[in-house]
């Protein structure tokens, strides 16, 4: 099964609202999805490590809701779009510094192929 990753959304300090230079993204990735619409997106939301984890879920969830609000409004069918919010899950790099953080503090979208959006298997709420 083919895949496509577009870069990752990333995201200020504290913050979960889509930044201008972020915006690019999405939208590549909703046109990509307007071209193929058999193809679903998975969005994982993630924060770095700094905070409770509590804390880092609801801003990754905020984040990641972000995203999918954006995807919706550039006309990607809600249906097509998967969503997990991981908070300081899976971080990308381990030092204690700002410019590490901020890998840390994004949306990852994946976009696969599907013939079927309504599979039990898939996941449409706010977070896991």
């Amino acid at each position: 099964m083919a895949w496509r990753q577009f870069g990752d959304v990333r995201f200020d300090f504290g913050k979960a609202d889509l930044q201008p230079f972020e915006v690019n993204k999405v939208s590549e990735a909703a046109a990509y999805l307007k071209e193929h619409p058999t193809y679903r997106v998975e969005l994982e939301g993630f924060a770095d490590p700094r905070g409770s984890d509590a804390y880092n879920l609801k801003r990754s969830g905020r984040r990641v809701n972000a995203v999918r609000d954006a995807l919706i409004a550039a006309g990607v069918q809600k249906e097509r779009i998967l969503i997990g919010a991981d908070g300081k899950l899976n971080t990308k790099c381990a030092q204690d510094a700002e410019e590490c953080w901020q890998q840390d503090r994004r949306v990852e979208m994946i976009i696969l192929p599907t013939t079927d959006f309504r599979a039990s298997s898939l996941r449409t709420g706010t977070g896991k």
